[in-house]
């Protein structure tokens, strides 16, 4: 781009490709080793990355707006798809343990049928989308968007 401008896809690859691989990864641990499945999920590993971020200088060119917008387009890309799939594939296998028990996954409609597997994946999904966007803005915020702004007014 000419205007010195990045573009949102060029400011948000490296963390929804570390997204999805730390969700990838949990979702495989379901089904081979759910006893271990906990420990490793967006939840825990994305503040690494928005730490790495915010130490590295990555956005400090992104006014607070734009990061946190970032951050929302980050989380429907790394909380709610990869959880969509997850709940959605869990709810049609029968999977009952860790975060899919029925008292922790949140199966909220009667569910007969792939379509209403679909929506209760996507009720669960649409949850961590919200939850993780306050979660991220306010990381974000903290640990990335704040060291930028102690920089410029430094330099």
């Amino acid at each position: 781009m000419t205007t010195g401008q990045s573009s949102l896809w060029s400011d948000i690859r490296g963390l929804v490709f570390f997204g999805w691989i730390v969700a990838a990864t949990r979702l495989l641990l379901d089904f081979t080793a759910p006893e271990q499945s906990m420990y490793i999920g967006v939840y825990f590993l994305m503040p690494l990355a928005y730490l790495y971020y915010g130490l590295k200088g990555r956005w400090d060119h992104l006014p607070w707006r734009r990061v946190a917008l970032s951050l929302v387009v980050v989380v429907f890309f790394v909380w709610f798809i990869p959880n969509l799939i997850s709940y959605s594939t869990a709810f049609f296998v029968g999977l009952e343990h860790g975060r899919f028990s029925p008292e922790n996954s949140g199966r909220v409609l009667d569910y007969q049928g792939p379509v209403m597997t679909i929506l209760n994946g996507g009720v669960v999904a649409g949850g961590t989308f919200l939850a993780g966007s306050v979660w991220s803005v306010a990381l974000g915020t903290l640990f990335i968007w704040l060291p930028g702004a102690m920089r410029r007014r430094q330099g």
